[in-house]
C-alpha cells in the first residue's frame, strides 16, 4: 500500500509541474519583455547534464535535469492540494 501512494505522489508532482510549466511558458510568451515576462519565463535548472558511455558495441547516455519556474512550483502545490482534497 505504501508503494502505491508513493507512485501516486510522484504522478501528482509530475502532472502539476508539467501543467505549471505549460502555463508559465504560455504567460511568458504572451507578455512583452519586462518584469512579468521575466518572472514567468526564467527557470532554475538542477541535475546532471547528459553524459555518454561508449562501449563500442553499446552506447548509453545518462542524465537527469530538473527545470523549475514559478508556475511549475505553483502547479505542484496546487495539484498536491487538489489531490489531498479529492482523495479524502
Amino acid at each position: 500500500m505504501g508503494g502505491k501512494s508513493i507512485l501516486t505522489g510522484i504522478l501528482v508532482i509530475v502532472v502539476g509541474a508539467l501543467l505549471g510549466s505549460f502555463i508559465g511558458g504560455f504567460i511568458g510568451h504572451t507578455f512583452p519583455e519586462g518584469m512579468v515576462h521575466d518572472l514567468f519565463s526564467k527557470e532554475i535548472s538542477a541535475g546532471l547534464q547528459p553524459a555518454t558511455l561508449d562501449l563500442r558495441v553499446l552506447e548509453v547516455t545518462f542524465g537527469c535535469l530538473f527545470k523549475f519556474n514559478v508556475t511549475s512550483v505553483i502547479g505542484i502545490l496546487l495539484a498536491a492540494f487538489l489531490f489531498r482534497t479529492v482523495a479524502k
